[in-house]
């Protein structure tokens, strides 16, 4: 069936007027929960329902024939195109000012030389450096920076609370912050640059992570310690998953902090920390 512009515009507003969502970029698609199809002699039925409210994960999926079912196929198909639309959004231009933020930009001029080129977004421009020689060796114990990354929309929807909740958690352990800097077009790496500038002891930077099905408001936290130009990631430890249905900003806060003190101490970051899996 061919669908001419004036149904589609139909389908896609009688879908906003179910959800009851406006049509406004930045903002992430919520479906209903997804049904649980039947599993043939489950080990244990009882523990699907709640396997499927804990995760989005594709999990009781069922069949028909050799196909997914229609709304699991509608539904993949719902978080590719969100995944797809976080991976193009942008951060407001004026939503750094609003947070107090020093407004930075890597090296790339637009997000498609972003997405093809990733090592411009891995160092700053001309002007970034310009802007940030007035703090050089400043040396605060975190540099704190909040980044694009590969999903924008993820630090429009809980960039502002992560933010805060990393300012708070670190005025409460008497670490000092350096300048806050939200950076455009940025790759994890730009943090590095900025903490050597300043010569802060750590570095920690917020930002949008690569999307996947259903995942395109993801925040990621990632911490280095003493940082240099080039540090690897095996040395940087990372937070994944801080939204709602993942963990809060208060959470990843407390964990950042937990990390920063353990590496300031050991001088180490990374794999070297030796920290176990799960939340301790």
């Amino acid at each position: 069936m061919n669908l001419d512009d004036a149904m589609v515009e139909t389908i896609v507003a009688a879908v906003l007027q179910r959800l009851q969502q406006p049509s406004v970029a930045g903002q992430a698609c919520t479906p209903e929960p997804r049904p649980i199809h039947a599993v043939p002699d489950p080990i244990s039925a009882a523990s699907l329902a709640q396997l499927t409210k804990l995760s989005p994960s594709q999990i009781a999926m069922g069949r028909a024939g050799n196909r997914f079912r229609t709304d699991d196929y509608l539904r993949a198909r719902e978080g590719h195109a969100d995944a797809r639309d976080a991976v193009h959004s942008e951060v407001p231009d004026d939503w750094a000012a609003q947070h107090g933020l020093l407004s930075l930009q890597t090296q790339c001029s637009d997000r498609q030389e972003y997405l093809l080129f990733p090592n411009h977004g891995r160092r700053l421009g001309a002007a970034a450096q310009a802007a940030l020689a007035p703090f050089a060796g400043s040396a605060p114990d975190v540099q704190l920076v909040v980044g694009d990354g590969l999903s924008p929309n993820a630090i429009v929807q809980h960039g502002a609370a992560t933010l805060a909740a990393m300012q708070q958690a670190f005025a409460q352990a008497s670490l000092s912050v350096g300048p806050l800097c939200f950076v455009k077009y940025a790759r994890i790496a730009v943090a590095d640059e900025i903490a050597v500038l300043t010569r802060a002891r750590a570095s920690v930077i917020l930002v949008g992570e690569r999307p996947g099905l259903g995942t395109g408001d993801s925040l990621s936290v990632y911490i280095g310690v003493s940082p240099k130009i080039g540090q690897d990631n095996a040395e940087k430890n990372c937070i994944s998953n801080v939204r709602p249905i993942g963990i809060a900003p208060e959470e990843a806060a407390a964990q950042t902090v937990g990390i920063v003190r353990r590496g300031l101490e050991l001088g180490v970051g990374g794999v070297a920390l030796g920290l176990g899996w799960g939340r301790q």
